[in-house]
């Protein structure tokens, strides 16, 4: 709950700063989208139908394996200060393989802070940045479990309003309690396109 907050705190600053700070222009926006093969993550995948015991009381170890791998994809937005910081959104799909039939699969809401480390008035080619905050995992048995974002990546502006981005994202805090997904974590190399 302290990590929401303090993240909640730091959204709600970000856009008067970076007003206050860009004195030459606007505040730019920008939209993307991303697919992403899921790598280097723990999934425990129960076995239900296998055996009565995994239908009763507390499952036995037999119960569980884990496994690794699955699917990432989504769209999120951006708000941009001249000075490099920003402030977006994010709404996105993971699950355990790419079949997207929803079995062991969650839903990622994100609201992120984050630094662009090439000036955005520079508009340069090539833009890397940093990023990170608070996410919101739901779906499985209408559950809602809280948790955080950390990565990086970079936009290659190929037109001066298309750019290939790609980033590596950490999800973490996913599985609080036993049933809600088949993650507790992952990592995700995704791939996409950025618009401004």
């Amino acid at each position: 709950m302290r990590t929401c907050i303090i993240t909640l705190a730091l959204i709600l600053t970000l856009p008067p700063l970076v007003r206050a700070s860009d004195v030459e222009g606007p505040v730019q926006g920008q939209f993307y989208f991303f697919t992403a093969p899921i790598v280097s993550n723990t999934q425990y995948i129960y076995h239900y139908f296998s055996s009565p015991a995994c239908r009763e009381g507390p499952p036995p170890a037999s119960c569980w394996s884990t496994g690794s791998g699955g699917s990432n994809t989504g769209f999120g937005g951006e708000v941009l200060g001249r000075n490099g910081l920003g402030a977006g959104v994010e709404l996105a799909y993971a699950g355990p393989d790419w079949s997207f039939s929803g079995s062991g699969a969650i839903g990622v809401g994100s609201a992120n802070v984050s630094y662009h480390f090439l000036a955005y008035k520079d508009r340069k080619r090539i833009d890397p940045f940093a990023t990170g905050g608070y996410s919101l995992y739901f779906g499985q048995r209408t559950t809602f479990v809280s948790g955080y974002n950390l990565g990086g990546g970079m936009n290659f502006w190929v037109l001066k309003h298309v750019a290939l981005r790609s980033e590596i994202r950490y999800q973490g805090g996913i599985n609080a309690f036993d049933g809600f997904s088949q993650f507790q974590h992952y990592v995700a190399f995704r791939f996409g396109m950025t618009f401004r």
